[in-house]
């Protein structure tokens, strides 16, 4: 009787606080193992989970860590680890496996930009998660320079986690004179300089409006500086919205504005080229391998209400069409599927 072939197995492991990443990511690869086997912090409805505590406050709690996973890693018997993110889960996934099965790390972008910044400490965290990998991803280019700066050369795969193309053509007729920002409110986002740029601009073109989707620590002074600075009819704060709703408003408005401190690759980013909004991004390398500012963009130099100014006068025809472009070719779900497959085709041999 001929031996019975074994299923391909993940062992997927990342944070699902906020699950919408790792679910992105799970949807992207469906169908390529015939078992997948997630380890994070809290449980998700979409894949079988595993929940272990992997915080690093506490010495004995990272040793049981530890060997917990080992033990699922044992027991799993997965071909390929995929870890997401460089910070406790790189870190714990690096000393619970020590190289045995074939690893890949992909890279959020804070845990290589921002987290070796902390301290010492933060730092050799992230490298040794960074070693611990046999190769990495990252959605932007320029981190590999990053990753390389922490450990050296490393095998190194520039993708992301897709979208798909909105199923209806974008008419740009039907564009309404909105800004739309849709980040979290915390301090990296910097919500309030968005606010602040509109009131600026909203002075020369006040029949235009703000809409501000997302919640955060931030979101009632967020509110109370709106209210200050703006007429009530000149702005909206809408709070979480679905997918269908998020995609509603890409598609109604003219200008999308998103501009943290510090960012990978932004999935929203991709969604407004995706849909027709002339975006406003911040001044970083990330954004750089998506926009040229004056072409099929605006990146930030300074003043938001200046650069909200100068996107309203790039020509919506020919950016429209020129992003569209950009994301068919780089930014589908279909294109990132293929270059995922390739790198576990690697790791398979």
């Amino acid at each position: 009787m001929a031996k019975k072939k074994k299923p391909k197995r993940l062992l997927l492991i990342g944070s699902t606080q906020s699950d919408v990443h790792m679910r992105n990511y799970y949807s992207l690869i469906e169908g390529y193992f015939e078992e997948v086997l997630l380890v994070s912090g809290n449980e998700v409805d979409f894949c079988d989970t595993k929940v272990l505590d992997f915080g690093l406050k506490n010495p004995i709690t990272i040793w049981k860590t530890i060997k917990q996973l080992k033990n699922i890693i044992d027991a799993f018997e997965p071909d390929i680890i995929h870890v997401h993110q460089a910070n406790s889960y790189g870190y714990i996934t690096a000393k619970a496996n020590k190289g045995r099965i074939p690893q890949l790390l992909t890279i959020w972008g804070s845990d290589v930009l921002l987290l070796p910044q902390k301290s010492a400490v933060h730092k050799r965290i992230v490298q040794t998660a960074l070693k611990g990998a046999h190769e990495i991803t990252a959605d932007a280019s320029f981190i590999h320079d990053k990753v390389t700066e922490l450990i050296g050369y490393h095998h190194f795969h520039t993708a992301n986690f897709g979208i798909d193309l909105p199923a209806l053509d974008i008419d740009l007729e039907k564009k309404e004179n909105i800004v739309y920002s849709n980040r979290l409110h915390s301090d990296l986002y910097n919500i309030d300089a968005v606010i602040e740029g509109f009131a600026q601009f909203y002075q020369d073109q006040n029949d235009w409006k703000l809409i501000i989707a997302g919640r955060g620590n931030n979101t009632d002074e967020l509110k109370q500086l709106a209210a200050d600075k703006l007429p009530e009819h000149a702005y909206e704060f809408v709070g979480f919205v679905d997918y269908d709703t998020n995609m509603s408003y890409y598609q109604r408005s003219s200008i999308y504005i998103s501009i943290p401190s510090s960012d990978g690759t932004s999935v929203s980013l991709l969604e407004a080229m995706a849909c027709g909004a002339k975006p406003v991004v911040s001044n970083l390398p990330a954004n750089h391998e998506w926009i040229t500012t004056g072409k099929n963009g605006i990146t930030l130099d300074g003043n938001v209400g200046e650069a909200l100014k100068a996107a309203q006068k790039l020509d919506h025809v020919y950016l429209a069409a020129e992003n569209i472009d950009i994301i068919e070719k780089r930014a589908t779900k279909k294109a990132n599927r293929k270059i995922f497959k390739k790198i576990y085709k690697l790791l398979f041999n």
